[in-house]
C-alpha cells in the first residue's frame, strides 16, 4: 500500500488528461488529490488508487510554479516527499514543481502508440499549435502587454517596458499629471508582471473613494478579480470562527487584495496582520498623502513605510509635483531606495546641482518626437557645465544620445524611480470650452429651499447648494431650476451623446423619477453606486452604442475611470468641494484620442450656493479652463471662506466674490506658475521614448492581427461541447456554455462564482439570475439559452474599447491560456497515426515533436529572448532526415488509421522508431538547439552586460561604484546566467506515426 504525504506528486492513470496532481489532504482511507493545472480534485481509496507517483530522473528538469528551473543533478528523499538538487547545491521539493510541468516520458508515448492508444489528426494539429502558441507567447516581448483592454498610448506602453525590464521588481514612482492614467500604468505593469510570473502576491492600497474603482478597472480591463478587504469581508471571514480559535489573517486569503487606508486606521487589529504578510508588489494610490515632513510623521505614511519593507516590488502614484513638499516627496522617495536617499540634506544638495543641469541643457531638444543625436549633446552642453567631461569621454557611442542622457538624468536626478509625464509633454488633448449657464430663481422654490435648510441643519449646506432634489419633497422636484433648464437643453441636444454627473445620488434619482416622465424609457440610462457592475457595464454599452441611449445620468462613481470619450457634451448638475472630483468628472471627456473640444454645461442659480461654487472654481480656479494639479492646499486654506458662503450666500456671496475669489485666483496662478517653472524636462524626456513605444504597439498590433489564436480558441472550445456563434455585435462571437459541460471546467467562462463577486449587493447572486447573455449586451438579441453560460467575446480591440461588456480575448486572456492548458496536457493529442495518400513516398515516417526548454529564472526577466522553442523532425525507417516533406505534409488530406495490432513487421519499425528513430530525431534537434541556445547565451549575456553598465554608470556620478554589493552581483550574473542558458533541455512531447502512400 502506498504512503501518502501531503505535496508528494502523482499522475491519474484513469485520466492522464488531468495533468500533474498533489495530495493535498490524507484521511484514513482516502487521499485527495488536487490538479492544478484543471482546477479540479479527485478522491481515491489509499489502498486502490489508479495513480502512479511522478518522480523526475537525473538529468531532466525542474521547474517551479514561480519559474524557477534547472537540471537535476541528484534526487533524495526527505520524509517522504522527494527533494531534487541542481548545481551550485539549488534544491526544490516535489511539492514546489509547476502544475504544468509534462508528465510526458518517451516509453509512455510509444506504448501508447503500439497499443493503438491514438487521438485524431485534428487533436493531434491542435495541440501542436497550442503548444507553438503558448512558446510564442512566452517569448514574446510584449507578454502580459497584450491583454489589457487599452488606448494604445505610447507613453504607458514605455513606461510599462521600463518597469518591466529590469531583473528586479520595480520600485517606482508613477508621478504624470492628472488625466495620463497613472491607474492604467500600474495596472499595465501589474499585468505583465503577473503574465510573466515574476509575482504573485499583490497588494493595492488606495483612498476610501477609489477601492471600488480600483476593483472596477482591474476586473474590466486586466481581467483580474481583486479581494477587497473592508468590514463586510472581515465579518464573513469571521463567520463560525469561535471566540477562543485563532482568527484567519485576512491577507492571507488571497493573492490579490485591495483595501482602503482608512479602514486600516481604524482597524489596529488589521494592522497587525497586514504586517504579518510578504509581497512581490505593493500599490499605493495618492501617495502624496502620505505625509513625512516638518517634524511631522503621519501615521498613514508609518504604515505605508513598514508595509513597503516586507515587499519585494513598489508603486506609488502622486500627481503632485516635487516642489510644493520636497521634504514628504524625500522621504517617499527612501522608501522606494533607502540606500540612495539616505540623507534629505544631501538630497538637496544634488536637486540644486541637478536643477542647474536642467537649466544649463535648456536648449536641449526634449521633444520625445525629435530623434537625439551626439550632435545635438555636444552643441547644447556647455563648456563649463558638470557633464562636459563626462560628455567628452563618452567616444565608444556603445550606445545612443537619447540613452546616454537617460542616464545622466538616472544618475543625477530621480529619472531611475520617479517617472512623470505631463500634458503640454505628451500633448493630443482638446480645448475645454465653458458653457455657462446662469438661472434666475424662482422666489417659491427659493422659500422652500430656505425653509427645508433651516429645518435640517446637519444638511442645510447640501440642500442650499442641491434645492429640494437632495430630499424626499418630491412634489416640488419639477420646480428646480436646473431641471427646468435641462428639459430645454435635452431638447436642443437630441442628436448628442450627453454625459451627466452629479455628486449625490439622491438627486441622481430624483432627475431618473422626473425624466422617466419628460423623456419616457430607454431615452436615457443611470449609473450609479446602487446598481450591479453588470448592470453599469451595460449602461455604460447602451450609451456607447450610436443607435443607443444619448443621455447618461450618473452619481460620483460615473467619474471613476469610465472613458466616454465618444461624447463631447458634459452637463456638470453640481460642484463637489473636492477639486480633484471635478478634474475627474472633465477627465471622462477630456482625454488624449479625444477628437473635438470638449464644452462643459455649467448650470447655477443666481445668488445660491451653487453660484458660490460656480465662482470658486471657474474665476478663482479656472478649472474648467485646464487641468488643475493640487487645489486642495487652496481649499484647505480657504476652507472657512468657502463654507460660509455656502451656508450664507445671499449674505456672503457679494464680500466672497469681491474679497476672496481674486486672492484665490492669485494664489492658484501663482501655484500654476511655480509647477511649471519647476517642471523638470529632462524627466519628462526620459519618462518617454516614442521610437521604443512605436516598436511596443507595432509588435501588439501584428500579434491583434494573426488569426490562428481565434481559431485554436474556437477549435478547442467546440470540440468540448461549448456553441459558438456571431454576436449581433460586429465582429464579436457568443459562446455557449451548455448544463453538459462541468461548471467551472473552462477557465476563463464566467461561474457563479464570478457573478456574486461582480453583482453588487454584499456579492449575493440571485438564484434565478440566468447567466447566458449578460456579457451580451441589451438590445443585442443573442440567444439564450436556459442553465447556460454565456459570454460575447471580440478579438477586436478596437470593438473591445467601446463596449467594456464584452470580453477582449488575447493571447493573455484567461480564456486563451485555459486553452494552452487544457490542449497541452499529457494525453491530449500527443499520440497519433494517419495516412498520407498520393504522398509520393512509400513506407512509415515518424513525426517527433520536441519541446526545447532553456533552464532560464521567469524572476531574470529573460523570457523573451531565452524563451522555450518547439521543433519537429520527420524521420523514416531508414534513419534518413524527411523534415524537408513539412509543408507538404501539412497541406495534405490526411485520413486517421489505427496502428496494427500482431504485425511482427510494424512492431518491429516501431521497435526502431522508440530506440534508433529517436535517437536520430535527438540528434537532428540538438544541433538546432544547441544553435538556438548559442544564440540565447550571448543576448542574455548582452542584456545583463548592459543592466550593469546602466547601474555602474548611475553609481560611478555618484562615486559609490566600487562599495556597491548590488554592482557586483550584477557583474557576477553576467557570465553565471551565459553559462546556464547555453545548456538546453530537450523533451519528447509528442509523436505521430505517418503511413505514406
Amino acid at each position: 500500500m502506498m504512503m501518502f504525504k501531503i505535496g508528494q506528486r502523482y499522475v491519474s492513470q484513469a485520466e492522464p488528461t488531468l495533468g500533474l496532481g498533489i495530495v493535498s489532504e490524507v484521511q484514513g482511507r482516502t487521499v485527495k488529490i488536487l490538479f492544478p493545472s484543471i482546477g479540479q480534485a479527485r478522491i481515491y481509496r489509499t489502498d486502490e488508487a489508479p495513480i502512479e507517483r511522478f518522480v523526475l530522473q537525473v538529468g531532466e528538469t525542474v521547474k517551479s510554479e514561480k519559474g524557477v528551473s534547472f537540471v537535476v543533478d541528484s534526487v533524495r528523499e526527505d520524509a517522504g516527499i522527494m527533494v531534487y538538487v541542481g548545481r551550485n547545491g539549488k534544491e526544490m521539493k516535489e511539492s514546489e514543481l509547476s502544475a504544468k510541468i509534462s508528465t510526458a516520458r518517451p516509453a509512455v508515448l510509444f506504448k501508447a502508440l503500439a497499443d493503438d492508444e491514438v487521438c485524431s489528426s485534428r487533436d493531434f494539429l491542435r495541440h501542436e499549435d497550442a503548444m507553438e502558441m503558448y512558446y510564442k507567447w512566452t517569448s514574446s516581448p510584449v507578454r502580459g502587454m497584450i491583454g489589457p483592454r487599452v488606448n494604445m498610448i505610447p507613453h504607458q506602453y514605455y513606461l510599462c517596458y521600463r518597469a518591466c525590464s529590469s531583473s528586479t521588481l520595480p520600485r517606482l514612482m508613477l508621478s504624470d499629471e492628472v488625466g495620463l492614467g497613472k491607474t492604467i500604468e500600474a495596472g499595465m505593469i501589474w499585468h505583465a508582471l503577473k503574465s510573466r510570473g515574476r509575482i504573485q502576491r499583490t497588494l493595492v492600497i488606495v483612498p476610501e473613494t477609489l477601492k471600488h474603482q480600483w476593483m472596477i478597472e482591474m476586473k474590466r480591463r486586466f481581467n483580474q478579480l481583486f479581494t477587497l478587504v473592508d468590514e463586510g469581508y472581515i465579518r464573513g471571514l469571521f463567520v463560525g470562527v469561535a471566540k477562543d480559535e485563532t482568527k484567519p489573517n485576512p491577507f492571507m486569503q488571497s493573492n490579490d487584495i485591495i483595501v482602503s487606508i482608512d479602514f486600516l486606521m481604524a482597524q489596529p487589529a488589521l494592522i497587525e496582520d497586514l504586517l504579518k504578510t510578504n509581497w512581490d508588489m505593493t500599490i499605493i494610490d495618492e501617495a502624496h498623502h502620505l505625509v513625512c515632513e516638518d517634524g511631522f510623521t503621519s501615521h498613514e505614511y508609518m504604515l505605508a513605510n513598514r508595509v513597503i519593507g516586507r515587499s519585494k516590488g513598489v508603486l506609488l502614484l502622486t500627481g503632485t509635483p516635487l516642489q510644493l513638499h520636497p521634504e514628504s516627496q524625500f522621504n517617499r522617495l527612501k522608501m522606494l531606495d533607502p540606500v540612495r536617499f539616505a540623507d534629505y540634506n544631501d538630497f538637496i544638495k544634488d536637486q540644486e546641482a541637478y536643477l542647474k543641469l536642467v537649466r544649463d541643457l535648456n536648449k536641449l531638444p526634449t521633444d520625445p518626437n525629435h530623434h537625439m543625436s551626439w550632435d545635438d549633446l555636444y552643441e547644447c552642453v556647455p563648456k563649463n557645465s558638470q557633464i562636459r567631461p563626462w560628455l567628452e569621454q563618452e567616444n565608444s557611442k556603445s550606445m545612443t544620445a537619447g540613452e546616454w542622457m537617460r542616464r545622466i538624468v538616472d544618475g543625477m536626478g530621480t529619472g531611475s524611480v520617479v517617472f512623470r509625464n505631463t500634458r503640454k509633454g505628451v500633448g493630443g488633448f482638446p480645448k475645454r470650452v465653458l458653457d455657462e449657464i446662469p438661472l434666475e430663481p424662482n422666489p417659491a422654490y427659493r422659500e422652500m429651499v430656505d425653509v427645508a435648510a433651516d429645518r435640517d441643519l446637519e444638511a442645510s449646506t447640501d440642500i442650499q447648494e442641491n434645492g429640494l432634489l437632495c430630499t424626499r419633497f418630491s412634489d416640488a422636484w419639477a420646480m428646480d431650476e436646473r431641471f427646468v433648464w435641462l428639459k430645454g437643453f435635452l431638447k436642443e441636444y437630441k442628436n448628442e451623446k450627453v454625459l451627466l454627473i452629479c455628486e449625490s445620488i439622491q438627486v441622481v434619482q430624483a432627475l431618473e423619477t422626473l425624466l422617466l416622465e419628460f423623456l419616457g424609457e430607454g431615452a436615457f440610462v443611470m449609473f450609479h453606486e446602487d446598481m450591479s457592475i453588470m448592470a453599469r457595464d451595460k449602461a455604460a454599452a447602451n450609451f456607447s452604442k450610436p443607435d443607443g441611449a444619448n443621455l447618461l445620468i450618473a452619481s460620483e462613481i460615473g467619474s471613476e475611470g469610465r472613458n466616454f470619450q465618444f461624447s463631447h457634451h458634459l452637463v456638470l448638475f453640481d460642484l463637489p468641494l473636492d477639486a480633484a472630483l471635478v478634474e475627474q468628472r472633465i477627465g471622462r471627456l477630456d482625454r488624449i484620442g479625444q477628437d473635438k473640444d470638449i464644452i462643459i454645461h455649467v448650470p447655477y442659480v443666481k445668488g445660491s450656493g451653487q453660484e458660490v461654487m460656480f465662482r470658486w472654481y471657474n474665476e478663482g480656479l479656472n478649472s474648467f479652463g485646464a487641468p488643475l494639479m493640487s487645489g486642495g492646499e487652496l481649499f484647505l486654506k480657504y476652507t472657512e471662506s468657502l463654507i460660509e458662503a455656502l451656508a450664507t450666500p445671499r449674505a456672503s456671496l457679494e464680500n466672497f466674490v469681491k474679497n476672496v475669489i481674486p486672492q484665490v485666483k492669485k494664489d492658484c496662478e501663482q501655484m500654476r506658475k511655480h509647477i511649471e517653472n519647476g517642471r523638470d524636462r529632462l524627466l519628462e524626456f526620459n519618462s518617454r521614448n516614442p521610437e521604443k513605444a512605436k516598436e511596443i504597439t507595432d509588435e501588439i498590433r501584428e500579434l491583434d492581427a494573426e488569426p490562428e489564436l481565434k481559431n485554436l480558441v474556437f477549435d478547442s472550445l467546440m470540440n468540448r461541447g461549448l456553441d459558438v456563434e456571431k454576436s449581433s455585435v460586429q465582429d464579436c462571437f457568443l459562446i455557449t456554455m451548455g448544463p453538459q459541460v462541468e461548471a467551472g471546467s473552462v477557465p476563463g467562462m464566467p461561474d457563479l462564482a464570478m457573478a456574486a463577486a461582480t453583482a453588487g449587493g454584499g456579492g449575493r447572486v440571485n438564484s434565478q439570475t440566468d447567466l447566458c447573455g449578460e456579457g451580451s449586451g441589451e438590445g443585442d438579441g443573442d440567444g439564450r439559452v436556459s442553465g447556460g453560460t454565456c459570454m460575447t467575446v471580440t478579438f477586436d480591440r478596437d470593438v473591445a474599447m467601446t463596449h467594456d461588456d464584452i470580453e477582449f480575448i488575447s493571447l493573455d486572456h484567461p480564456l486563451a491560456q485555459g486553452v494552452f492548458d487544457y490542449e497541452t496536457s499529457f494525453g491530449r493529442g500527443t499520440v497519433s497515426c494517419a495516412i498520407w495518400p498520393n504522398s509520393g513516398l512509400r513506407g512509415l515516417m515518424m513525426q517527433y515533436n520536441f519541446a526545447v526548454e532553456l533552464p532560464v529564472s521567469e524572476e531574470w526577466g529573460c523570457a523573451d529572448i531565452a524563451g522555450p522553442k518547439y521543433f519537429k523532425v520527420l524521420v523514416n525507417a531508414k534513419g534518413e532526415n524527411m523534415s524537408g516533406y513539412f509543408d507538404a505534409l501539412s497541406n495534405a488530406a490526411l485520413k486517421d488509421v489505427g496502428v496494427p495490432q500482431g504485425n511482427a513487421a510494424v512492431d518491429m519499425t516501431l521497435r526502431y522508431f522508440a530506440k534508433d528513430g529517436l535517437a536520430k530525431a535527438r540528434l537532428i534537434v540538438s544541433e538546432q538547439a544547441k544553435k538556438y541556445a548559442e544564440e540565447a547565451a550571448n543576448a542574455v549575456e548582452a542584456r545583463s552586460e548592459q543592466e550593469y553598465q546602466r547601474m555602474n554608470h548611475l553609481l560611478s556620478m555618484r562615486g559609490k561604484a566600487g562599495t556597491s554589493e548590488a554592482l557586483k552581483q550584477l557583474r557576477k550574473n553576467v557570465q553565471e546566467r551565459k553559462k546556464i542558458v547555453a545548456n538546453p533541455q530537450l523533451r519528447l512531447d509528442a509523436i505521430r506515426l505517418v503511413v505514406c502512400k
